[in-house]
């Protein structure tokens, strides 16, 4: 539901701009602190959405609309005329990275096992100067 909301948000936005200011960023895939942020983001906003009760799907989605939608805003509002709001235009890039992340986070959360208290026989504790390791016997 909410990604169809983005998707019309995005396209009445973008109704009636020139095309002369759609704007595409010059950049490549150097990991930049720019592509990091997006990485970053992109991981945490699936965990996000993930465990505040939607589906792996809803939350792949989500997360990816909010990345179309923060290169939209880039691509439609220059940085030199409207500063941190603004973009240095759409970038491809910055989506591919922004899909890195949601893709890392997908594959943790499938892979790593939750943590249980259940039947537990063996636990590593680390701290500051020292590991422990314990076994707990029945």
């Amino acid at each position: 539901m909410w990604y169809k909301i983005i998707m019309v948000l995005l396209m009445v936005i973008t109704i009636g701009y020139p095309r002369q200011q759609w704007r595409w960023a010059n950049d490549s895939m150097e990991m930049t602190f720019d592509k990091e942020a997006h990485l970053a983001a992109s991981f945490g906003l699936y965990y996000m959405f993930k465990y505040k009760g939607f589906s792996d799907r809803e939350s792949i989605l989500y997360t990816t609309a909010l990345g179309l939608t923060k290169e939209t805003i880039d691509a439609l509002f220059p940085w030199e005329k409207y500063g941190k709001i603004g973009g240095d235009g759409f970038s491809k890039n910055d989506l591919t990275y922004d899909l890195l992340g949601i893709g890392i986070a997908y594959v943790i959360d499938k892979t790593w096992e939750k943590k249980s208290y259940e039947n537990k026989s063996v636990g590593v504790k680390v701290n500051t100067g020292y590991v422990r390791f314990s076994i707990y016997l029945d």
